[in-house]
This record gives structure tokens, sequence and C-alpha cells, in this order.
């Protein structure tokens, strides 16, 4: 009952049809259409260029941002997982693309339209940050877009037409309570600490004045929430040291962006704000209100409801990099800068790849809830020696990752499943399907039930005696024990 965006699980659906329901299916069209963004904020970049500069100095420039974004430990990360957030962002660019485009071919606006629909059918975020950025565009690009519109006004006309009625089910969906749900339970609205504080601050003075008021209340309260939510995305901490605090959307000793390219964002934002081009304004204009949604909710800084920051992150290093090598007018001076720059990132990246492949699936596997395939080879094979299987959910939900690698089938699952009781956010889970049940386990009471099957983590006891099976990470370490009560 997440209400989750629908658009990339019909991207999955072929290829679990081809490669089989397996972790590679779902993981393919996001390391597809991330390895896109690639080539198409080449072709962006390349395309504005092109038209708005007349210095050669830039010539550089798509080909070093793309670059960027290639190697990006955000974009990268992203960009290997089932992500919905990764496909948004590729509709996204092909969307800001495609309007680029438009403004010499009109007939892409239809185009465009769809592509900005889509984003919105795969990720929540975007359709916060797809309207945004589009009205960047029309902001920075007014004049040829009128010109553009003037001269050919139906191809306009009719991609409005297309893309409202696309848009028209999402819209009704979005106003419905059941649509509200989402931001209900992951907004900044749902914590009540600002509102606490409000009153706790009211409280500390002898009146409750009108200037009290003004001073402490709810409102000023949570704008002052969102306010640090939305700074925190650009802290230094956050984007080159620590990155997310959430233990999946990160690799241990890594910011988003890698701490030796924060002279070159520093520099490249400097810059850029002194540029007049229209491609700059609407770059950094895109920086600045992609974590916005992510600033909306209680947790931040938010590497996934961000994640489309990477993309103008990559364009503003770019641009630090080909701006600091152009300083240099000596020919030399500047082949050794920029020899000894890509030299030092590409020593940064195989440190990131190490951690990444070697240390991080060693140090976090819990975080992916490592295991649960191990444990479902194990359930499909003693199946039918059990009366029930009791799971823990110590960690997530493991429902779903159990019924995943069981391949089991769904019509079955949606007629036997058995929901908890709604959350003070609004959400519930599954608790019970078919011999299944998934809760915190109390070895105490669930010894008593008769030929069971007990999947427990490790700081849950249970009798190591019975235990029939380990489960361990790839450091070796265990991580859950299965433990049988028959006799």
């Amino acid at each position: 009952d997440d209400f989750k965006t629908p658009l990339y699980f019909y991207l999955v659906l072929p290829m679990v049809k081809i490669f089989g329901l397996n972790t590679f299916a779902v993981r393919l069209p996001s390391a597809i259409l991330g390895a896109l963004q690639v080539v198409l904020l080449y072709l962006i970049l390349r395309l504005v260029i092109e038209r708005e500069e007349k210095d050669s100095k830039l010539k550089m420039m798509p080909l070093v941002a793309s670059i960027v974004l290639a190697i990006s430990p955000w974009h990268l990360h992203f960009s290997r997982g089932g992500w919905e957030v990764n496909a948004s962002a590729f509709f996204l660019m092909a969307c800001l693309y495609l309007c680029l485009l438009a403004l010499k071919k009109p007939f892409l606006f239809v185009g465009a339209g769809i592509m900005a629909v889509l984003s919105m059918y795969t990720y929540h975020s975007m359709r916060l940050v797809m309207p945004l950025v589009l009205l960047g565009f029309v902001i920075f690009y007014f004049k040829k877009l009128f010109a553009t519109i003037k001269a050919s006004p139906k191809s306009f006309i009719a991609s409005i037409i297309i893309a409202t009625a696309l848009v028209t089910p999402l819209v009704f969906q979005m106003l419905s309570k059941e649509g509200q749900s989402r931001f209900t339970g992951v907004s900044v609205f749902s914590d009540e600490g600002p509102l606490w504080q409000a009153l706790e601050w009211r409280r500390q003075h002898d009146s409750a004045s009108l200037y009290v008021k003004a001073v402490h209340n709810q409102y000023l309260s949570y704008a002052l929430r969102f306010a640090k939510n939305y700074a925190s995305h650009f802290s230094f901490r956050f984007l080159f040291v620590t990155g997310d605090e959430i233990a999946r959307s990160k690799v241990p000793g890594f910011g988003q962006a890698y701490i030796v390219q924060f002279p070159l964002f520093f520099l490249g934002l400097f810059l850029l704000l002194g540029q007049k081009s229209k491609w700059s304004k609407l770059f950094l204009f895109w920086l600045l209100v992609s974590p916005i949604p992510a600033a909306l909710t209680f947790q931040s800084p938010h590497a996934l409801r961000a994640h489309n920051m990477t993309i103008p992150l990559a364009v503003v290093i770019g641009f630090g990099f080909v701006s600091l090598i152009n300083l240099f007018k000596n020919k030399f001076l500047r082949n050794s800068l920029a020899f000894s720059l890509i030299l030092i990132q590409s020593m940064y990246s195989i440190f990131y790849f190490h951690a990444y492949f070697v240390h991080y699936p060693k140090e976090l596997a819990y975080a992916w809830q490592y295991g649960f395939e191990d444990i479902a080879r194990y359930v499909q094979a003693h199946y039918t020696e059990y009366d029930k299987i009791i799971i823990t959910d110590r960690y997530d939900q493991p429902y779903v990752l159990m019924a995943f690698y069981l391949k089991y089938p769904p019509q079955k699952l949606q007629s036997q499943m058995v929901m908890t009781p709604r959350d003070k956010f609004g959400f519930s889970t599954l608790r019970k399907f078919d011999k299944f049940e998934f809760k915190n386990i109390i070895y105490t009471e669930d010894s008593k039930s008769p030929n069971t099957l007990i999947i427990a983590s490790m700081d849950e006891g249970v009798d190591d005696k019975k235990v029939v099976e380990v489960i361990r990470d790839p450091a070796g370490n265990p991580m859950y024990k299965l433990v049988s009560t028959k006799p």
C-alpha cells in the first residue's frame, strides 16, 4: 500500500520474459538507462554549447561532464540497482533534449511532452522536479520558445493536448486519498517535532503575545525544517565526505561525489554564476530545484529522492575542470595540469571501485537484506517437511523477497495475503501468506509451534542445538539461523 509508480515495473516485464525472474532482469533496465544518461548529457551539452557559445575553449565541456557523470559514485550506485529514480532521470533528460531540439524542429515538442509524463509515472519526486525544470526551460529560453510556437503553433498545441491526456489519470490518483497517503507517510509534516518545538518555545515565554505567536508557530517551524533539509543536500559532508546516512544508498568512505572534485565543483559553481548563457542558467536552476522533493520529507539529506541532482552536479564539476585548464595559455602547462587531474581522479575512482566491489558487500550486506536467496533455496528444498515457516522481519519487509526468489504465483499471493494494521504513517505490510508468517522472532513462544521452521536473525536468541542451517554473509559472518521444531 505504498502506491509505487508503475513505469519501471513495465520496463522490467520484457526483461523477466527474456531472462527469467532474477535480479539481473530487474536491474537491467536501470543499467541501460543509466548508461544512456551519459550519452544524453553529452548530446545536450554539445547542442547548447554549439548554439550559444562562440568560445572554442568549451568544446571539451560535453565530453568532460559526461565522463564525470559516468564515474560518479551517485550515478553509478543507483544505475546498478533496480531503482525507479534512475529511470525517471533518463526521461527527464530525454525531455530536456527534445525540448532543445524542438526549438528548431517543433514537431519534437510532442516527444518532449511524452517524455515529461513518463518521468512522472516513474518516480514520485519527478512529479515536482519535472515541472520545475520545464519552468526553467521556459524562463531561460522564452524568446526562442515563443518564436518557435508562433511560427509553428500546431506542434506545441498537440504536445500540450497529448501530455495533458496522458497525465490526467496521474493527477486524479495524486488527488485521491490513496495517492496522498504516500506523501503523508514520508513528508516532513508527518514529523511532529517542529510542532512540539514551537509549542515548547511558546511555553518558555511569560505571555502568549502576538509577537510570541509570530515567532514561535508551526508554520515557521516547518519552514525552518524544510530550509535545513534543503541546505543539507549542499553540505560538504553529504556531497564529498560521507554521503547518505542510509546504508543501502552509499559506499562507506565516499560521498555522493569524490572529495577530489570539491575544488572543481567550487570553481565551476563560482564561474557558472557569472555566465550569461541560457544553458548555464538552466543547469544552475536545475541544481537548485533538484533537492526540493527530498527536503519535503523527514529524511534529509536523501540521496535517492534527490538523485537527479547528480546531473547538474556533473555539469558544474565538468565546467570547473575545463575552466581551470583554460586558465593556462601555455600548452605544456595546460596539458600537464589536465594529466595530473585525470591521474588523481583515476586513483580515486580505483579506490571507489575497490570499495564498492570488495568491501561494500561484506560490510553492509544487511542493508541489502542479503541471504534471502539462500533462505529461499533452502525453504524450496524442504518446503513439504514443515507445516509452518516463521521468518524474521528484523530487516525490512522479507515477504517480497521470499515471493520473488520462490517465484510464488502473484494470483495466489494476492488471495492469501494477511496485512498488518496501518501504522501512524498510514503504511501496512504483509504478515502472512501460504504457510509463511513474518514477524519478530520470540523463540520461547515460536518454538512451541510444532513442525515449524523458524528463520531468525543473529540477534534473536534461539536454541543452537536445533539449528539446521546457518546463512552467512559475503564476509563469512552468520546472518540467519534456521531452526526446526520437528522432534
